[in-house]
């Protein structure tokens, strides 16, 4: 692996030793429904997922934001953040689900 490839792998592993603090950001977020942050705080990461090759993530939390900006009901907001959670906590670094989380 090249030194670029190197780098990358490296912050790869370091955005998901990060996922458990960003997932509990946006769990709080969204426990405060504070559609702003949760909004603020997908836009970031949606960036930063796709640059650090987790397009999923990236692409699920670009879902909770366009969500919010739409304006959509609140139930599918939550919905569309608890998807994004369960995604960041498959990085190994998540907090628990929420209350109201089903186990599938």
């Amino acid at each position: 692996m090249n030194d670029i490839g190197q780098r990358l792998a490296a912050l790869s592993a370091r955005f998901a030793e990060q996922a458990g603090d960003t997932a509990a950001a946006i769990a709080a977020a969204l426990e405060r429904e504070d559609r702003q942050e949760l909004a603020s705080l997908c836009h970031s990461l949606s960036g930063r997922a796709g640059m650090f090759g987790h397009p999923a993530i990236g692409d699920a939390a670009r879902c909770v934001e366009i969500a919010i900006d739409e304006g959509r009901p609140e139930g599918e907001v939550a919905e569309l953040a608890r998807d994004l959670l369960r995604q960041l906590a498959s990085l190994g670094h998540g907090p628990a689900p929420l209350a109201n989380d089903t186990v599938e």
